[in-house]
């Protein structure tokens, strides 16, 4: 059975590897606390306040990233309606064709980001049961408490992928225009479920 830090690594997109969650340094971490408290070296409360410390850490890496790759789409998608804007002075098929194309490549792109949220998202989860499963303690349970209900929360980012909606909204409707174009339009706010449809235009 393959061990999960691997098949984690492996499934990792190679030119953003310095920005996923640490899963290998942080189950290391672990068997050291273990091993330190059993020595007397350390005691739990140092332990539980050390890995909070360090998995906010590793999820301000993942979320600060994300911020990041957000700020590019929105500048992608900025540019693209202004091209798309010109179109009402000057139609043309043959942009309108172009325009859609690009669109579906700014989504191509972030399908990719949203695989890169679920794979952080999954080590997350893996790693804060694992040291559950070690100290017998429902750590989980308090991080997710404290962190998920905080107003500046980053755990939001990286579970309900906050601000990737607006994203897919702002696709899906310049999809749907460019459509109008072609003689067949339908908006996202008339059928509030097609951002979610829309992956189907990338693929």
């Amino acid at each position: 059975m393959v061990a999960f830090g691997k098949k984690l690594k492996e499934r990792q997109i190679q030119e953003w590897q310095g920005y996923y969650i640490n899963y290998k340094v942080m189950k290391k971490k672990v068997k050291e606390y273990a091993d330190q408290i059993q020595a007397g070296a350390l005691n739990q409360r140092y332990v539980l306040k050390d890995f909070s410390r360090m998995l906010d850490k590793e999820n301000e890496k993942v979320v600060l990233f994300l911020l990041e790759q957000q700020g590019v789409f929105a500048s992608r998608i900025s540019q693209l309606n202004e091209q798309q804007d010109s179109l009402q002075e000057q139609p043309d098929i043959s942009k309108v064709t172009e325009l859609r194309e690009a669109y579906r490549n700014v989504g191509r792109d972030l399908l990719k980001l949203l695989f890169f949220v679920e794979i952080n998202a999954i080590g997350l989860r893996k790693i804060l049961k694992k040291f559950d499963k070690r100290f017998d303690y429902k750590f989980t349970d308090y991080y997710v408490k404290t962190r998920a209900n905080h107003p500046y929360s980053q755990l939001q980012q990286v579970f309900n992928n906050v601000g990737l909606g607006a994203v897919v909204g702002a696709i899906s409707r310049n999809l749907a225009d460019l459509q109008d174009r072609e003689g067949s339009y339908l908006s996202i706010y008339d059928q509030p479920a097609l951002p979610l449809q829309v992956f189907a235009f990338f693929l």
